[in-house]
C-alpha cells in the first residue's frame, strides 16, 4: 500500500522519544509487542549498535518508528543469515524496533519505514536480516508484501525463561553481482 498523504518518514529526533514511548506502550497492550522492554520504553527504543533510526510522522505527531543496528554473533537472525549465505557478519544490518500506532496502521507507514531501512543498508553496502515472532502475523504480512524472504525458524528467548517461536527474514535487493539475495 502506498503511504497516505501527510505521512512523512524522517530521521528520529530525541524529542520524538516520549511520544514514541507512549505509542510503544499502546502497541504492547494490543499486540504483546514487544515481549519485553515496556518497563523502560525509551531505553528499549535506543538499542546498542544503532546506526540509524527513523520516525513515521502523521499530522505532525510521531506514529511509529524503526531502527537499524549492526549485527553481532549473538543475534539469532545474524546466525541464520550467516548459515544461509556464508557471508561475514560485518556485511549485515539488523532492523529492530519497528512498530506503528494501531490507529494508523494500513496507511503505508510500516512499508515506508522498511523502505528507509532497505535504502540505508544498501547505501552502506549491507545486507539486511531480522527475526519476527510468529505470533506477530500483521508484521509478517507486511514483510512478505514488501518482498522479504523467510530463510529459517528460531526460538526467541527472553525474560523469565520464556520462549517464542520466530522466523528469520532477509530483505531482498539486487546482489553485488546483479543477482537477488534470497
Amino acid at each position: 500500500m502506498s503511504p497516505v498523504s501527510g505521512l512523512d518518514v524522517r530521521p528520529r529526533r530525541s524529542e520524538d522519544l516520549p511520544e514514541l514511548a507512549e505509542v510503544l506502550v499502546k502497541v504492547h497492550a494490543l499486540d504483546g509487542y514487544p515481549v519485553e522492554g515496556v518497563a523502560d520504553p525509551i531505553g528499549w527504543l535506543t538499542p546498542p549498535r544503532t546506526f540509524g533510526a527513523w520516525t513515521a510522522v502523521y499530522g505532525g505527531r510521531p506514529i511509529g518508528q524503526a531502527t537499524i543496528t549492526r549485527a553481532t554473533a549473538d543475534d539469532d537472525a545474524a546466525r541464520i543469515w550467516h548459515e544461509h549465505t556464508g557471508e561475514d557478519l560485518d556485511q549485515l544490518a539488523i532492523p529492530a524496533r519497528l512498530f506503528i500506532d494501531p490507529d494508523h496502521r494500513k496507511n503505508g507507514a510500516g512499508g515506508a519505514l522498511l523502505a528507509v531501512i532497505r535504502n540505508h543498508a544498501e547505501n552502506h553496502g549491507l545486507e539486511v536480516a531480522f527475526d519476527v515472532m510468529l505470533k506477530d502475523r500483521a508484521a509478517i504480512r507486511l514483510y512478505e508484501a514488501s518482498g522479504c524472504t523467510r530463510i529459517g525458524l528460531i526460538e526467541h528467548h527472553h525474560g523469565d525463561g520464556k520462549i517464542e517461536p520466530a522466523a528469520v527474514y532477509v530483505v531482498d535487493r539486487p546482489g553485488p553481482r546483479g543477482g537477488r539475495i534470497q
